[in-house]
């Protein structure tokens, strides 16, 4: 049978690094979190991982609306992801604000029409966001650009631009 040039795995072929990891501790700080600033999620079902050693080197954290597939085989609407090597170095108060951030991402809204439940992303100029500022200042922001700046060794100019 003649080779075909296509299926033939020469050449370079880049894996990435990250690591996925389930993060019990993280579920149990944000169950926390939405008890205590009584955040409504719905049915919205939510994973909780860790990325090692990181998400990016200016990406702190993130929310994503699960698609489908990933649906299918989580059983999970949303998905929290947080650099892990960050996660490890941070004190349990910042965890929890990092964690009150993201899950103000979540939006199910509930359509009358349909009578189902519609899984939305909230972009950050939410009021709610500026809630949190309000009450609880920007010390917890400037913590997080502060670690994953020693973290990775970061200029001035660089640790601005990290986010969550």
């Amino acid at each position: 049978m003649p080779q075909n040039d296509r299926l033939d795995p020469t050449g370079d072929i880049k894996l990435t690094d990250k690591q996925l990891t389930e993060s019990p501790e993280m579920q149990e700080v944000a169950e926390e979190v939405i008890e205590m600033h009584k955040i409504e999620l719905g049915p919205a079902e939510i994973g909780y991982l860790l990325v090692y050693p990181n998400i990016s080197k200016q990406k702190a954290a993130k929310c994503i609306k699960a698609n489908r597939e990933v649906k299918h085989y989580s059983g999970n609407d949303y998905l929290i992801e947080i650099s892990g090597d960050l996660w490890d170095m941070l004190d349990g108060d910042t965890k929890k604000m990092l964690l009150y951030h993201q899950l103000l991402h979540i939006d199910p809204v509930f359509k009358a029409k349909n009578q189902e439940w519609k899984m939305k992303l909230r972009k950050p100029d939410f009021s709610d966001f500026y809630e949190i500022n309000d009450k609880f200042g920007n010390e917890w922001y400037k913590t997080i650009q502060a670690t994953v700046s020693s973290l990775y060794d970061l200029d001035p100019r660089q640790e601005g631009k990290v986010s969550v």
